[in-house]
């Protein structure tokens, strides 16, 4: 702000206690000192006052200004808080998402896995089964021609020769 707004121009006839000069009028109207003074300062208390109050007023109007600046920094500081925080929520949600697909797609594949290891290994116990079954009965099966064999041949004894 300029000067000539907290010291507005004003004729100076027109000061508290000024007296017009005494050649213009009456002899009876030349200012005494003291009047003089006295009005000298009641004009610098008024103009001290007037700039203290624009002071005033220019002070508070700018704390204003910097309070909104402030309050809408401060709001847009949240804002981009609350903005990067739903984005950080969202980048973990994914990550979660894609973290239990994979492991059931890991499980998926070792289920199927071991499914199928155990679908071979029980064809290779039954296999096996009926191999022993098979083996069981050709022995038995030869055992028994082993006996009938047995049996259709009597050995008699032989004698023994005299001592």
């Amino acid at each position: 702000m300029s000067s000539s707004e907290y010291f507005p121009h004003e004729d100076a006839t027109s000061a508290p206690g000024f007296a017009p000069d005494a050649s213009a009028e009456s002899p009876r109207a030349v200012p005494t000192p003291a009047a003089q003074a006295d009005a000298s300062a009641a004009r610098t208390l008024e103009l001290a006052a007037m700039t203290a109050d624009q002071l005033v007023a220019d002070a508070r109007a700018e704390a204003e200004s910097l309070v909104n600046e402030a309050r809408a920094s401060a709001d847009e500081a949240a804002q981009a808080s609350r903005t990067e925080s739903d984005r950080v929520a969202a980048e973990l949600a994914n990550a979660r998402s894609e973290h239990a697909a994979g492991l059931e797609s890991e499980r998926t594949t070792a289920l199927s896995g071991l499914a199928d290891e155990k679908a071979a290994l029980e064809a290779e116990v039954a296999s096996l089964r009926q191999m022993a079954t098979e083996q069981r009965d050709q022995m038995r099966r030869l055992l028994t021609e082993q006996l009938a064999s047995i049996d259709e041949t009597h050995l008699e004894p032989q004698e023994r020769p005299a001592e």
